[in-house]
């Protein structure tokens, strides 16, 4: 028998603050804006200056003289008349060597609304070298599900894969974390690189098939894209599922972000670990995959309940949460059993603090891939400026955050103690291989 506990959080969509900037006066989509090459020399110099002297960590993972010189080489490729794109590509090779998952430029708002109507519309997954639809940002099923994906608007799939990853920012260069990221933000990053095409021609594999065929895809709305890709802004529902035949509970939490819902997360999270009490429960699987970071004052509290006696969270007192550099008292009914920790390269920002400690104490047994982060992110004191002519958006912090660990590698990703990969016919079949390993573990 499987019992469900389930508690519906209210839902916040976290938006940007500040106006809405204007890039453009002009709407027809056929004649783009184009800037001059002074402005665009003034905004790339705007964008070096402010980095270098405000940015945490900015040579810590690519040297200066290696940092600096791809610099001076991007600041020679502009010329003049260049359109928003084309420029914003300019700068993503930086952003992306500099190493920090939490240093990113964007693109203006209104560049989205201009075009809110015009996004790649699949989901997909990246399994064993292929890029596998997933899902479909529209209502209709445009392509069968594990289909394989060759071309977007005649340009190969693979290398399109492979020059996004070039140029996505992550902590320490993570590639676990940038291939996350990439399948997970396709339509955006695709957009901020070409544009708006007038329709999406692909070539794919049908599932099970060996011929290729060709089909013009109906584009996805912007809405429906970020509703997908920020899910976890919105507060998702936390659940807890009871097996009691294998006298074990599976706590799923894809986010730490209820920065203005903490009491309903600790309230749920109390709940959850008194009944796992009252039913004397002696293994939990914490599922965190997926789970990209939020608020420390939502993980603390989780990591109370798995602590085997009172530990710091922070290795120094950091503003708001500077108590958290103290001793974390013990919950008043700690979980002491069995804890296996599902992880994937989503793991990124609070989360990698939090399995960071995890892993540090030996506090259960991790499951999955490599994650996106270590014990340490740029996450302190976070700013945004805009670029004055093409109003991008330039994010980045100024201080760093440390968990409390000694003589981990800030440079390598937590790794699990037992790996798992998941494979094409595992994603046709509909298999959740990482629940399936925890299951047998528990069994064994």
């Amino acid at each position: 028998m499987t019992i469900v506990i389930r508690v519906i959080l209210l839902c916040t969509l976290l938006q940007f603050t500040g106006k809405t900037e204007v890039w453009s006066q002009k709407t027809d989509k056929s004649d783009p804006v184009r800037f001059s090459k002074l402005d665009l020399q003034e905004d790339f110099q705007q964008m070096r200056y402010t980095l270098e002297q405000n940015h945490g960590t900015f040579y810590e993972y690519t040297p200066k003289q290696e940092l600096d010189s791809l610099m001076d080489i991007q600041y020679t490729l502009i010329r003049d008349s260049m359109v928003l794109p084309e420029f914003f590509v300019l700068l993503t090779p930086i952003i992306a060597k500099i190493g920090c998952g939490h240093t990113t430029v964007w693109m203006p708002m209104s560049y989205w609304s201009e075009n809110e109507d015009n996004l790649f519309p699949l989901q997909i997954r990246l399994i064993e070298d292929m890029v596998v639809v997933a899902d479909s940002y529209t209502e209709d099923e445009q392509v069968p599900r594990g289909s394989v994906l060759l071309e977007i608007n005649g340009r190969p799939v693979s290398d399109l894969i492979q020059k996004m990853k070039e140029n996505y920012p992550a902590d320490a260069l993570n590639p676990h974390f940038i291939r996350k990221a990439v399948e997970r933000r396709l339509p955006m990053i695709y957009a901020r690189r070409f544009g708006f095409p007038e329709q999406y021609r692909i070539v794919y594999t049908p599932p099970g098939g060996k011929t290729s065929k060709t089909r013009i895809l109906q584009p996805a709305h912007n809405e429906a894209v970020r509703a997908v890709v920020f899910k976890n802004f919105k507060n998702p529902e936390l659940c807890m599922t009871l097996l009691p035949e294998k006298n074990t509970a599976v706590m799923r939490i894809e986010t730490f972000i209820y920065y203005d819902r903490v009491p309903y997360f600790t309230n749920v999270i109390d709940s959850c670990f008194s009944v796992i009490h009252t039913n004397k429960i002696d293994n939990l699987i914490l599922d965190l995959r997926g789970n990209d970071g939020g608020d420390p004052f939502c993980a603390v509290p989780l990591f109370s309940y798995l602590e085997p006696k009172p530990l710091p969270y922070f290795a120094h007192p950091y503003g708001k949460y500077s108590v958290f550099a103290d001793p974390i008292p013990r919950a008043e009914k700690p979980f002491e059993g069995n804890l296996l920790v599902l992880l994937d390269g989503r793991c990124f920002s609070t989360n990698g603090h939090f399995c960071a400690l995890l892993k540090y104490h030996n506090i259960g047994r991790f499951i999955g891939t490599p994650s996106g982060a270590t014990y340490t992110c740029n996450a302190g004191k976070n700013t945004r400026i805009t670029l004055n002519n093409t109003r991008i958006m330039l994010y980045f912090g100024r201080s760093t955050f440390n968990a409390a660990v000694k003589g981990m590698d800030k440079t390598k990703p937590l790794m699990p103690d037992i790996p798992v990969q998941e494979t094409y016919n595992d994603f046709l079949n509909g298999r959740d291989v990482y629940m399936e390993t925890a299951l047998k573990s528990i069994t064994e």
